[in-house]
């Protein structure tokens, strides 16, 4: 009795087999981008221009390495401390820094600002600063800064600086913090918290 043996590979015939009705075919092609082979391939030797000949240590800080890459010269990517005095790319590097900072010239006119300055205004007198800091000490929780800003025709930060809420104020405002910061996720707490830490790092400057 002969066998049969069919021509065609055995990856083509899985469609007979119930397991494989669904299209859960084996992938039966390898692709080079193990890890391995990766860094092998980014693992580059330095060009030899970049390491000088044998020099002691003080001829080593006595010049300077330039080593570009291998295009084509550009004004934007040569130092002019590397371009000889007659060479055309300093004029185009002059132009390209003067095309960069438009407005960098004296005579230059500046664009229209986008939102005008506020004027400071010196207009309140020793009555009505006191006036300010009376009503916001009878009743904090009727005259906030924001109505004694506008009932007195002045900012916000400088009735903050003339006066301050009652005790009483301050913890109510405490009370509804606590609420607010109770309903926190943890990821919202870890993210306060680190923003906390990187403003004591940025007064140590760190």
């Amino acid at each position: 009795m002969s066998l049969a043996v069919p021509k065609r590979p055995v990856t083509n015939l899985l469609f007979l087999y119930p397991s494989f009705a669904h299209g859960n075919v084996p992938a039966v092609r390898r692709h080079e981008s193990s890890a391995r082979r990766t860094t092998k391939r980014l693992r580059v030797k330095p060009d030899p221009s970049s390491f000088p000949p044998a020099v002691t240590a003080d001829q080593l800080q006595q010049h300077v390495v330039f080593n570009p890459p291998s295009s084509s010269p550009s004004p934007y990517q040569t130092p002019a401390v590397f371009l000889p005095p007659s060479d055309p790319r300093r004029s185009l590097l002059a132009q390209a820094h003067d095309h960069a900072n438009p407005y960098a010239q004296p005579n230059k006119r500046l664009p229209p600002p986008i939102q005008k300055s506020a004027e400071k205004r010196y207009h309140l007198k020793e009555e009505e600063i006191a006036e300010i800091r009376r009503l916001r000490q009878e009743d904090p929780f009727t005259w906030s800064r924001k109505k004694l800003a506008q009932k007195f025709d002045c900012s916000e930060f400088f009735v903050a600086m003339i006066c301050e809420a009652s005790p009483e104020r301050k913890a109510q405002q405490q009370r509804a913090l606590d609420e607010i910061k109770a309903r926190w996720g943890n990821r919202r707490r870890h993210a306060r918290e680190d923003r906390q830490k990187r403003r004591v790092l940025w007064g140590r400057d760190e």
